[in-house]
């Protein structure tokens, strides 16, 4: 029974990390239109800018917990062949790099916090590339993951990192035009500019979705692959 309610906790986790996931992100892009409006004034538009960026700890927050709880559920399952004893760093090592994406948020030295920054963005990376390395081995052995939906599934956590990390990209002169807005105030410029280049990330934001939703349903169905 002690067993038996720890994996329901997991399940029940992994389960609940979909929903915000899913959830925060559609907060954030709907709130965002207000934002981008030029007919609201300056402090509407920098409040809601304040609120879709506390939305968006939800589904930041959930991508980083997804690692250690999907991996905990799997090992949990026998559903891997990982010694359990690996998920103590994998946790730790977790949890680390939430308290890193919960302090770039709230800093707001960017000087300071630029080196941080960058150093996120380079474990996202490396979690893409060891995250598809071993999808794609696990499809192609049916080692460490013997189950080919799961491998799937690492592979499509693979691609939200990868969607992810294209945000930032096509985002950034968005990202650079509203730090102007705030600093400046609203202009016609501007405001083109933000319009101009809020629907590339908007894009990588809607492949999210799709691979979320797609992830949850292959997790339910577990087809043999």
């Amino acid at each position: 029974m002690h067993l038996e309610f720890w994996y329901a906790l997991l399940v029940f986790l992994h389960a609940l990390l979909f929903v915000y996931w899913l959830g925060g992100d559609l907060g954030v892009f709907y709130a965002s239109r207000f934002r981008n409006n030029s007919a609201y004034d300056i402090k509407t538009r920098q409040v809601v800018g304040k609120i879709t960026a506390d939305i968006d700890m939800a589904p930041r927050t959930t991508l980083v917990l997804m690692l250690p709880v999907g991996f905990s559920v799997a090992v949990a399952s026998n559903r891997i062949a990982m010694d359990a004893l690996w998920l103590i760093p994998l946790w730790v090592g977790s949890l680390a790099w939430l308290a890193l994406v919960w302090w770039l948020h709230i800093e707001k030295d960017t000087a300071k916090k630029q080196p941080w920054a960058k150093n996120d963005l380079r474990l996202r990376l490396l979690l893409l590339a060891v995250l598809t390395v071993l999808g794609v081995y696990s499809l192609a052995t049916r080692e460490p993951i013997a189950d080919g939906w799961l491998a799937i599934k690492v592979l499509i956590f693979a691609a939200c990192i990868f969607c992810g990390y294209m945000i930032r990209v096509t985002g950034r002169p968005f990202f650079e035009a509203t730090q102007r807005m705030n600093k400046e105030g609203p202009s016609p410029e501007l405001d083109a500019i933000l319009r101009a280049t809020a629907s590339k990330p908007r894009l990588w934001v809607k492949f999210i979705w799709g691979f979320v939703a797609l992830a949850a349903f292959i997790g339910l169905w577990k087809p043999i692959l």
